[in-house]
């Protein structure tokens, strides 16, 4: 807590006013999330803030590092131990968007990406080509990657899952092998896998920043009480119903982000 002191004169008497501040900074918005038992978003979080070099991500240099192969991005700016699938299947953007990827993966497209992600391993009529085998996320995700599929919406229900990922990349990989059938070469698939790409930034496309919501030191406010609050902050309301706000939100700080501290 800190004090601002300001210093009136009225007639010959000078009179100081002391008023309490209390900050809150975007840094402290972990210790809120692990208040409301959002471990992982916390930590996620904290990671983005212990990354050094600092790093910015632009709209171009976002979209290269979500299409760009795994095995091509810095370490140092890639995290594969805080958010696990395990985790993310509870949520049901997640459940859903594998349900539909496992439907439509072999599209066009993905038929495509997986004659190239063949052909890159030397494929020949006389070698079975086997795709998909590695334990490694960032291997899957440069050589038997097959399709993606978008999920999660700005207009989600406010929950750790909205927290850390919110709008995120689902993408399967394919585990299997070619073999040469009757003459002609057939790729045999034994298994799928699923998995999220994402980059953790508040980079928007829109022209409006993202928020990052209206946070206390304990707790972050819903859609509905968002809405709320921010309708009655922006239109200059009445005394009356000022006070009213003031009371159901006070400690309560609007966070906007413009990109500038990013991580992958």
């Amino acid at each position: 807590m800190a004090i601002s002191s300001t210093t009136t004169a009225k007639e010959q008497e000078q009179q100081e006013k002391k008023v309490a501040i209390e900050f809150f900074h975007i840094d402290m918005i972990p210790d809120a999330m692990d208040n409301m038992k959002w471990t992982t978003t916390a930590k996620l979080m904290r990671h983005w803030f212990s990354i050094k070099p600092e790093f910015a991500f632009t709209v171009q240099s976002r979209r290269i590092a979500l299409n760009t192969d795994a095995v091509k991005l810095p370490m140092s700016q890639v995290n594969f131990d805080i958010i696990k699938m395990s985790w993310a299947i509870q949520y049901e953007q997640v459940r859903t968007g594998i349900d539909e990827l496992r439907r439509l993966w072999k599209s066009a497209k993905g038929i495509e990406r997986l004659k190239e992600q063949v052909n890159k391993s030397k494929f020949t009529d006389e070698a079975e080509v086997f795709i998909g085998y590695s334990e490694s996320v960032r291997e899957l995700d440069a050589n038997a990657q097959v399709n993606i599929l978008p999920i999660g919406s700005k207009f989600d229900t406010v929950n750790e899952w909205y927290g850390a990922m919110g709008n995120t990349t689902l993408k399967v990989c394919v585990r299997g092998k070619t073999n040469r059938v009757d003459g002609e070469n057939i790729f045999f698939v034994d298994k799928l896998g699923f998995y999220l790409k994402d980059t953790y930034d508040f980079v928007d496309e829109d022209t409006a920043p993202e928020s990052l919501g209206i946070w206390s030191k304990s707790r972050v406010l819903d859609k509905k009480s968002s809405s709320l609050y921010m309708s009655t902050y922006l239109s200059g309301m009445w005394v009356g119903w000022f006070v009213i706000i003031q009371v159901l939100y006070r400690s309560l700080t609007l966070i906007f982000v413009d990109g500038r501290r990013n991580m992958g």
